[in-house]
């Protein structure tokens, strides 16, 4: 987390160098530090899924004002961390990740609902099992929907939850863009710059698309593959900025991978 928003410039996003009117580099610092504890919990074992998210997302708000600093984040730190307890290499963690989001349960899906009432969080629900309606709760008790239940609802425009239903490959395959960037010369900031712009080349955010629609999101992802092959990621940078336009589920995707890549040994 700390990695991740330290880059600069990263295109349309909090960075060292800019911040935003309602949040500045300094919270999410704050986010990344005071969440330690919530994720060293997560690698403990006897605790379900969904309380370490509520925790997570509750102490993230301990130390900071500005809310929503690391939601989607949490949402995959939190099964990697659990994962990365279990796994002696990266291949184990792929395995181990994916059983335990398998193994959830209707008690943690109702406290990745109550999760939403801690943050403001953009969504964008178009089913029943709205997180805004406080019925929704009772409609996943009444079904013992289990929070990987909810994901695959959610899965077809939320891009995190699409992780959670197909084993986090983004998060893998970002931590394997990385030590291609590594292997070519770039440094560390650039590293995750660039990553944060491949990623976002292959995919349209899906933040983007809950805010500004599809087609905006389309347009971004496209002048992110024109920034990598012989554009200026400064303009670029400014252009995200001066539209309020900011690829914050990329950037939650690069965390996980900065995760991943730490955990297989790298060091800077």
């Amino acid at each position: 987390m700390l990695l991740e928003v330290s880059a600069t410039p990263k295109p349309g996003n909090v960075d060292r160098t800019h911040d935003f009117e309602d949040v500045t580099y300094e919270h999410f610092l704050a986010s990344s530090v005071g969440l330690f504890p919530a994720f060293r919990k997560a690698a403990s074992k006897g605790h379900n899924l969904g309380d370490l998210i509520l925790n997570a997302v509750k102490a993230s708000a301990t130390w900071q004002r500005a809310g929503n600093c690391h939601f989607g984040a949490i949402l995959l730190l939190i099964p990697l961390c659990t994962a990365a307890s279990r796994s002696s290499t990266i291949s184990q963690l792929r395995t181990n990740v994916k059983k335990i989001v398998e193994s959830t349960t209707s008690v943690d899906a109702v406290r990745f609902y109550e999760s939403f009432r801690s943050v403001n969080v953009r969504v964008q629900e178009r089913h029943y099992l709205d997180v805004n309606d406080l019925e929704s709760v009772s409609n996943i008790q009444k079904q013992q929907l289990t929070l990987l239940d909810v994901m695959d609802i959610s899965s077809s425009n939320d891009t995190i939850a699409k992780e959670w239903i197909d084993g986090f490959p983004r998060t893998f395959r970002g931590a394997e863009l990385f030590k291609r960037f590594q292997e070519s010369g770039y440094d560390l900031n650039d590293s995750i710059v660039c990553l944060l712009l491949r990623l976002l080349s292959e995919s349209p955010d899906s933040l983007i698309a809950k805010k500004f629609g599809s087609e905006v999101a389309l347009e971004v992802s496209a002048k992110a593959a024109h920034v990598l092959k012989h554009g200026s990621i400064e303009d670029f940078d400014k252009e995200l900025i001066a539209r309020r336009i900011n690829p914050g589920t990329t950037a939650d995707l690069v965390i996980g991978s900065l995760f991943v890549t730490l955990l297989g040994g790298f060091r800077y």
